[in-house]
């Protein structure tokens, strides 16, 4: 190496320790241990730099930095949980404020999104505290209580629709992927919708699924005109037929005649002939005349057998044809049935395939008194991922954990995607006990299962919440109280499994 390199690698050595100088100014005040090793590091690379005992510290800071990374991703999820929480209350207790509900709206959409970095997340809690600031000026009168209840009413009311139309949004998203109408629809519901907005996006909504239902409409029609046109058709074919049959039995009672009439006529003949010569002569001319009559009647079943077998061969052409149809529209239809019921990313049942299946449950259930379980499962941090790995991860996300769930349960249990990161599940058969024992075996080997992202190892986990139904229940009862226990289980900790059993106890 010459001295030209030499000197090219000092350079580029003294910049980078200085870089790394700088950069490490970045993380002070993140912890007291981080600190104290960054400052050591800065020492072996003030003046004379001694990258040996250096590089012993970055070792030392990325196993430091890794695991405090996790815990600040981890703090930061839990502050925007309890924010949202806290919005939610705030915006109940300030139900009778049109202006606080809509900042309201509008501030938990965006908690719903994926924090893009730390920054992001620190404009959201000084959003929130603007917020607060704000509602906290406004007076507050005790006979405005009534109207509050309507208001927080109504609330609640806004927030199930917009969750609704997010996910009808998600999905239509999917199989349209190029539509501006929806894109524009999906960009407004970042910011926040004010209730006529809300209500303009459900019409636009409501248009697409019109504008749907009319095609398949249209197509429908279609088949079943084709169908009507083939069954007209095999109608004309038998019709047809019948009227070949008549004229041909017709022909025959006529030939049949005209040969009794020749067997009498040459009858006749033998009693009045005078002679033995002129007697051959005569039955000459009857026996020509009889074979005339019989290859014309010959000629005539021929005539007919071939009209017969053609016409035979047209409906049978016919009745393929409209079985092909039939079979089409039939396959046509159950594609329909299967992908209106399927969620468009995990290949699992949605939420409307749920709400038929639970009804069907819950009749099997009241009818023969079959044990009958419900479960809600949410995937833990799941905001966590998108932010650190993009949207893709979270979407692969959900596809392995949703297949990982449906190959762990047995063939009566149901699973559906209800949105979002949550899964839902009917379980029957089971016992309080049992149902617990089946869903922490699920929880223990989600978390055993092996994620990879960008190079990285990652835990995936999960949170369950579950019910055994009881005499009296209704389907939104007893999902409800599942849910309740989720949020239990999310409140102790995450990765647990949380049911009823301790009542049964």
């Amino acid at each position: 190496m010459d001295g030209k390199q030499l000197q090219s690698l000092k350079t580029h050595t003294e910049t980078l320790s200085r870089f790394i100088i700088r950069l490490s100014k970045f993380y002070e005040g993140m912890s007291d241990d981080i600190d104290a090793e960054l400052q050591t590091l800065r020492g072996h690379l003030a003046g004379s730099p001694n990258f040996t005992l250096a590089t012993v510290s970055i070792n030392k800071l990325n196993t430091k930095l890794q695991s405090a990374g996790d815990a600040a991703s981890d703090l930061i999820h839990k502050a925007l949980t309890d924010l949202e929480r806290d919005v939610k209350q705030f915006q109940q207790a300030l139900a009778a404020d049109p202006g606080v509900q809509q900042t309201a709206a509008q501030l938990l959409v965006k908690l719903h999104q994926p924090v893009g970095d730390l920054f992001a997340t620190l404009s959201l809690f000084q959003r929130a505290s603007h917020f607060y600031a704000s509602g906290a000026k406004k007076p507050h009168r005790e006979g405005d209580a009534a109207s509050g209840q309507e208001q927080a009413s109504k609330s609640a009311h806004y927030d199930a629709i917009l969750e609704e139309l997010n996910l009808l949004i998600e999905n239509y998203s999917r199989k349209r992927p190029d539509d501006d109408q929806l894109a524009q629809l999906k960009a407004r519901l970042l910011h926040g919708m004010s209730e006529d907005e809300l209500l303009k996006s459900c019409v636009l909504i409501i248009r697409m699924i019109v504008q749907e239902a009319m095609s398949e409409a249209s197509l429908s029609g279609k088949v079943i005109q084709s169908l009507h046109n083939s069954l007209g058709q095999i109608n004309q074919n038998v019709n047809q037929t019948i009227d070949i049959s008549k004229a041909s039995f017709d022909a025959r009672k006529a030939a049949n005649i005209q040969l009794k009439a020749q067997l009498d006529t040459i009858e006749d003949a033998v009693k009045q002939s005078e002679s033995l010569e002129k007697l051959k002569h005569q039955a000459r001319d009857y026996v020509k005349s009889l074979a005339s009559t019989l290859s014309k009647r010959e000629q005539a079943d021929q005539d007919e057998q071939h009209e017969l077998m053609k016409l035979l061969a047209s409906m049978q052409s016919q009745l393929t044809q409209l079985q092909t149809q039939t079979q089409n529209y039939r396959k046509k239809l159950a594609e329909q049935i299967l992908s209106s019921q399927t969620d468009a990313l995990t290949r699992l049942p949605n939420r409307q395939a749920y709400n038929e299946r639970v009804e069907r449950a819950f009749e099997l259930f009241e009818s023969r008194q079959l044990p009958l379980a419900i479960a809600v499962a949410d995937i833990d941090y799941f905001k966590s991922i998108n932010d650190r790995f993009g949207h893709a991860a979270g979407d692969k996300t959900l596809q392995v954990v949703g297949r990982h769930f449906r190959k762990k349960l047995g063939k009566e249990d149901f699973i559906a995607r209800w949105g979002g990161e949550e899964f839902v599940m009917l379980l029957p058969g089971l016992t309080p006990q049992a149902l617990f024992v089946k869903l922490d075996e699920l929880r223990d080997s989600l978390a055993r299962t092996p994620f990879k992202f960008k190079q990285e190892k990652v835990t995936i986990t999960a949170s369950f919440g579950a019910t055994c139904l009881k005499p009296g229940d209704s389907p939104d009862e007893a999902f409800n109280r599942a849910d309740k226990f989720l949020y239990q289980a999310k409140h102790d900790g995450r990765n647990c499994v949380v049911t009823d059993q301790d009542e049964v106890l």
